[in-house]
């Protein structure tokens, strides 16, 4: 599961710069087409994709910028523009191949992605006072999990829906819980599946979520020789890695100098 740390920004986001997001690695077109094709979860009960403020911000008329693509993008990010300061900040350099290996587990092949995907199901579910996570991978031991979004995952923007991008973050001097997307919950839930990911590494004890690894700042913070199993390194490190190469900032960023929404209250 992935639990929500402190409340995103309210403001509706429209950065048409980000519209445009591929990795450097490769062109625009064969990018988009690559990604698109890639083989998606099962959308499931209580998901209406005619909704644009819910289930219509997994989709987009295009196939290009919905947080199912948008998913994928990070992770491709993640494998094949990865910076490794960003990376530091979250692994040992020594687990690469281990952490590199989940994110291509999930990215699968060129041409299908990896179609087991497919046999996950999002579903809706209901926000619960005592575990107040705004989603959960029901299952993850089986072939057939269930993805579950309760109403606190559509809170987190999608990639083109933001105004506070990096000049924004520029200002205000680091990293923030903004930066953290729809997407990234997606790719969080992803690595928690015990049966998919187990074929790939036989990763002992599977990927969970680590006692105090919740956050980007208690992710940083985690004893790192815990951090390959820990759900949020991963959620934390493809969305930081994203926005350091989008935004040019080499290295990442760093904690802002008043860091007050970072990890605190119910993490």
């Amino acid at each position: 599961m992935y639990l929500a740390g402190v409340a995103l920004s309210s403001t509706l986001f429209s950065a048409s710069v980000l519209s445009a997001a591929v990795p450097p690695h490769d062109s625009k077109i064969t990018t988009v087409h690559r990604l698109a094709k890639r083989a998606n979860p099962t959308i499931g009960d209580g998901i209406n994709k005619d909704d644009p403020n819910r289930g219509g911000k997994l989709f987009s008329p295009t196939g290009t910028s919905g947080a199912l693509y948008e998913a994928f993008e990070l992770i491709d990010y993640a494998t094949k523009s990865r910076d490794n300061v960003v990376f530091a900040k979250y692994f040992n350099t020594g687990d690469k191949d281990v952490v590199m290996g989940v994110l291509d587990g999930l990215l699968g092949g060129a041409i299908t992605g990896a179609p087991e995907l497919s046999q996950i199901t999002v579903i809706a579910g209901e926000d619960k006072s005592e575990n107040p996570a705004p989603a959960a991978l029901e299952g993850f031991a089986d072939p057939d999990p269930n993805l579950i979004l309760t109403e606190g995952a559509w809170v987190y923007p999608n990639r083109d829906d933001t105004t506070i991008g990096c000049e924004e973050w520029e200002k205000t001097g680091g990293m923030t819980q903004d930066m953290y997307l729809l997407a990234s919950i997606l790719v969080h839930e992803y690595t928690h599946w015990d049966w998919f990911l187990k074929e790939i590494l036989e990763l002992e004890g599977g990927i969970i979520d680590q006692p105090n690894g919740y956050g980007w700042e208690r992710a940083r913070a985690l004893d790192k020789s815990l951090a390959k199993y820990n759900a949020d390194s991963y959620g934390w490190y493809v969305t930081e890695n994203f926005w350091a190469i989008i935004c040019h900032k080499n290295g990442g960023y760093d904690a802002p100098p008043d860091d007050d929404d970072g990890d605190d209250g119910d993490l």
